[in-house]
C-alpha cells in the first residue's frame, strides 16, 4: 500500500524552489460577526485530519499526507486558493486528467468547478466553505500529481512481488507547489510529472486521437461472425459486409460490393491480423471477427491500462537491456534506447503464468541438464512411469534419490503418489532436453529463465502461452552470440561449444539488465501504428477495475 508519505512528496519535481510568504490569497468577502475567520476553520480541519487520517468535509473525502499539514502550517493557516487564475488553471489540469487515462472525478473536479463558478456568480459563500474548497483543491492537485508520477494503481496491490524501482518522489513539496501559485504556473507543471518513457508520450497521443474519432461521431459496430471462416475465393453476402466493415479501419476497396473474397480483402485481413496479434493466414475465422468488433470504448481502456503501466516504472532505464513483452510474445534488447535485436519466444500458458519482474543475466549455460520441477515430475511424469518403465531411457532422463542415481527398471512406481514421490528426475544434455541447447540465467525467486526448446513449431504460432513458466527463445544461439559476442562468443565458437555436448556456464563481461514486462498495445516503431495484442492472463481487467473505482 502507498505509503501516506509518499502522497504529496511528488510536485517537488515539478517545482523550483518557492517563495516565502502567500501571496497567493486574494481578498476575501468581509467576515460576518457570527462567523469564524477562514484561518481558523483551516487550522480546525487540518487538525481533524492529523488525528483521523481521513475526513469527510461536506461530501468530499480528504485523505490526510503529511504534505497538506506541511504546507497550510507553513502558511499560518492561510488559504492558498484565492487566485482565480490559479483556481482556473487548476481546473483546466484536472480536466485533462482525462487525456492522461486518469479519471478527473478523483481529484473533486465538480466540487471545485462549482465552488470556482459560485465565487464567479458572486454567490454568497461563508468563511468556512471557503475553508473547506481551500483544502479539498490543495488535496486535489497533489493527489492527482502522484498518481502522475508513480500511478493511481499500486502494482504491490496486484503482484505483492512487484521488484521494479518506481520514480522518486521529491521532498519539499509543499514548497514547490506554493510557487506555482505564487507565479501561477500550475499549468507548466504537469509536462514536468508526465512520464518520460516513450511509450507513454506515444499511447497518449493515440489514446487523444482515438478519443477525438469518437466523440466525432466515430465508432465500431459489432459484426456477427457467420458461423464458418471466411477466406480467399469465398463468394456471399458476408463477404460484402465483411469488407464494409474493414472500411471503418480506413482500409480501401477497388469493389466495394464484391461479394467475392479476392486477394485484395485477404491482404487487408492479413494486415488487420498483424496489427491485433492475431494468426496472419488471411482466413477470417471467430478470433478476427472478434477483434473487429472491438469498441472504441475497449480500445481507448486498454491504452489507459497500459499508460498506468508507464507510470509504475523509473523513467531512468539503462542504456543496455532485454526486455519480454509477454503479451506480444517476443523478446527485444534495447541499445541505446533503439531496438537492436528482436525475436519470438513462448511464454507461460494460463495456470503457469510467466510473473512480471526485473533482474540480470549473470551467465549462458551451453549444453545444459535440466532438473525437472518437482510438481511436473509427480503429476505428470510419475503416471507415464507406472505405464512405461522405459519412459526416462528413453528420453535421456536420470532418476535419482538425493544424489544417488537410481535404476528405474528397480522401482515400483505404483507405490507413489503425487505428495509421496521421493525422486528426482534430471534429463540430460543433447538436443531433445526441454531446454534445449542453451538457457540463460538470470536470479529471481520463480526460477524462471530463457532458453532453447525442441519443441519449434510453436514459434510458427500467434498465441504463445504453452510453456510452464519459463521464456523458450525462438533463435537463443543468435541471443547467446548478442549477450557474449564481446568475449569471443561468435557463432563458429558457439557451435564448437554446443558440439562439445558438455555442460559449460559462460559468465558475461556484465551483467545485462532484463525486464520481464505485460503490454497489451504500443505504437511499434516500423509503421508508427498501434498495435494491440490479446490480455492472455486477464491482467488488465484488473488494472481497469483498480484504474475506475473512485477514492
Amino acid at each position: 500500500m502507498k505509503s501516506i508519505t509518499s502522497t504529496f512528496v511528488f510536485i517537488l519535481l515539478v517545482f523550483p524552489l518557492s517563495l516565502t510568504g502567500n501571496s497567493t490569497a486574494s481578498s476575501y468577502p468581509a467576515l460576518d460577526t457570527d462567523e469564524k475567520p477562514i484561518q481558523e476553520s483551516i487550522r480546525e480541519y487540518i487538525s481533524q485530519l492529523e488525528g483521523s487520517g481521513t475526513i469527510k468535509l461536506g461530501k468530499q473525502k480528504i485523505i490526510g499526507n503529511p504534505v497538506i499539514t506541511k504546507l497550510y502550517k507553513g502558511e499560518d493557516y492561510q488559504p492558498v486558493w484565492g487566485s482565480a487564475s490559479n483556481r482556473k488553471n487548476l481546473i483546466k489540469v484536472l480536466e485533462d486528467a482525462y487525456f492522461e487515462g486518469l479519471n478527473p472525478e478523483d481529484y473533486h473536479i465538480d466540487f471545485i468547478k462549482e465552488h470556482d463558478k459560485n465565487i464567479e456568480g458572486g454567490m454568497r459563500i461563508t468563511m468556512d466553505e471557503y475553508a473547506v474548497a481551500d483544502i479539498v483543491m490543495t488535496n486535489a492537485v497533489l493527489t492527482y500529481a502522484f498518481h502522475m508520477i508513480q500511478g493511481k494503481v499500486h502494482p504491490t496491490t496486484l503482484d505483492p512481488n512487484w521488484n521494479y524501482s518506481m520514480r522518486p518522489l521529491p521532498d519539499s513539496v509543499e514548497f514547490r507547489l506554493m510557487h506555482r501559485l505564487q507565479t501561477q504556473s500550475l499549468k507548466d507543471a504537469v509536462s514536468n510529472i508526465r512520464s518520460e518513457l516513450p511509450m507513454y508520450q506515444e499511447m497518449r497521443k493515440w489514446f487523444a486521437r482515438l478519443d477525438s474519432i469518437q466523440k466525432t461521431g466515430g465508432e465500431i459496430q459489432q459484426i456477427e461472425y457467420p458461423g464458418t471462416p471466411l477466406r480467399l475465393g469465398d463468394s456471399s453476402m458476408a463477404v460484402v459486409e465483411l469488407r464494409g466493415h474493414m472500411t471503418i479501419y480506413g482500409y480501401e476497396f477497388s469493389f466495394p460490393d464484391n461479394e467475392k473474397f479476392d486477394e485484395e480483402l485477404e491482404t487487408a485481413i492479413i494486415d488487420f491480423q498483424m496489427i491485433n496479434g492475431l494468426d496472419t493466414d488471411g482466413i477470417c475465422g471467430k478470433k478476427t471477427y472478434i477483434a473487429l468488433s472491438i469498441s472504441l470504448d475497449e480500445r481507448l481502456d486498454i491504452i489507459r491500462v497500459n499508460m498506468e503501466r508507464c507510470r509504475w516504472i523509473n523513467n531512468d532505464l539503462p542504456q543496455e537491456f532485454l526486455l519480454v513483452n509477454i503479451a506480444d510474445y517476443r523478446l527485444y534488447i534495447f541499445r541505446d534506447r533503439q531496438i537492436d535485436y528482436e525475436c519470438r519466444v513462448v511464454v507461460g500458458k494460463e495456470f503457469h503464468e510467466t510473473p512480471v519482474f526485473t533482474s540480470d543475466i549473470k551467465y549462458v549455460v551451453f549444453n545444459p541438464t535440466w532438473t525437472v520441477p518437482y510438481s511436473i515430475a509427480s503429476k505428470e511424469i510419475l503416471p507415464k512411469l507406472k505405464k512405461d518403465p522405459n519412459y526416462l531411457q528413453n528420453r535421456n532422463m536420470t532418476l535419482l534419490r538425493g544424489k544417488e542415481v537410481v535404476n528405474p527398471s528397480s522401482i515400483d512406481f505404483s507405490q507413489y503418489s503425487q505428495k509421496s514421490f521421493p525422486f528426482t528426475i534430471r534429463q540430460e544434455p543433447g538436443p531433445n532436453n526441454a531446454l534445449g541447447l542453451v538457457k540463460f540465467i538470470f536470479p529471481n525467486k520463480y526460477a524462471v529463465y530463457l532458453h532453447d526448446t525442441p519443441s519449434k513449431s510453436y514459434f510458427e504460432k500467434s498465441d504463445r502461452a504453452f510453456s510452464h513458466g519459463c521464456v523458450r527463445v525462438k533463435d537463443p544461439l543468435i541471443l547467446a552470440e548478442q549477450l557474449l559476442g564481446d568475449k569471443g562468443y561468435d557463432s563458429d565458437k558457439i557451435a564448437s561449444v554446443i558440439k562439445s555436448k558438455k555442460l559449460q556456464n559462460v559468465y558475461l563481461s556484465k551483467p545485462m539488465p532484463v525486464m520481464l514486462m505485460y503490454w497489451t498495445c504500443y505504437e511499434n516503431d516500423t509503421d508508427g501504428r498501434i498495435y494491440f495484442y490479446r490480455d492472455v492472463y486477464g491482467r488488465d481487467k484488473k488494472i481497469l477495475s483498480k484504474l475506475n473505482k473512485s477514492r
